[in-house]
């Protein structure tokens, strides 16, 4: 092989490469989005089950309101995870495979295909009873919607939290008549 021919394989390998580029950064965004809706969605379903199986309310809590870090905690009769006599079960820091990634929280469920756009307040968050439902459902202030995107990007995810305690996570540009990850039209 000669130079030449080495350096036309490395022009072509570069241009193809630079094509590549763009989709790439999509991936590595739309899998952080992944990352941190899934564990919200992990988190919901563990202090549900711990609220199940230790008979007593536990509560999943946002504790940075810039990122998805969040804390499960048994409330020991705080009314919140950062209370006194809140014992902490499990506890998660969205600085790894889900940073850059934006939070918006409500407290209904509203239009799952628009975006929210109110971001995390402090201790945020939901009960669940020993029953693994939600202590105060009808309450204005109890967590019931979670969309998580990226800082600067048209997609995101939605993480619902339904009455009876189940959650469900869908992808609102999909819809659930074409897609089983699609969003229900409410």
């Amino acid at each position: 092989m000669s130079l030449i021919e080495l350096l036309v394989a490395l022009a072509v390998l570069a241009i193809l490469g630079s094509l590549g580029v763009p989709s790439y950064q999509r991936w590595v965004r739309d899998t952080r989005i992944r990352n941190a809706t899934e564990s919200v969605q992990n988190a919901l379903r563990y202090a549900r089950t711990q609220a199940a199986q230790l008979g007593t309310n536990v509560r999943f809590e946002f504790t940075n309101t810039t990122d998805a870090s969040w804390t499960v905690c048994v409330l020991n009769g705080a009314t919140g995870c950062t209370g006194t006599g809140a014992t902490t079960l499990q506890s998660f820091n969205a600085a790894g495979g889900a940073s850059n990634v934006k939070v918006n929280v409500g407290t209904s469920i509203g239009t799952l295909t628009t975006q929210l756009t109110s971001g995390i307040t402090t201790d945020i968050g939901i009960t669940f009873t020993s029953l693994g439902r939600p202590l105060s459902y009808s309450g204005t202030t109890d967590l019931k919607r979670i969309d998580t995107s990226a800082q600067a990007g048209d997609r995101w995810l939605v993480t619902t939290v339904a009455a009876g305690g189940m959650v469900h996570v869908c992808d609102p540009q999909l819809s659930l008549a074409t897609s089983p990850q699609g969003c229900a039209t409410l």
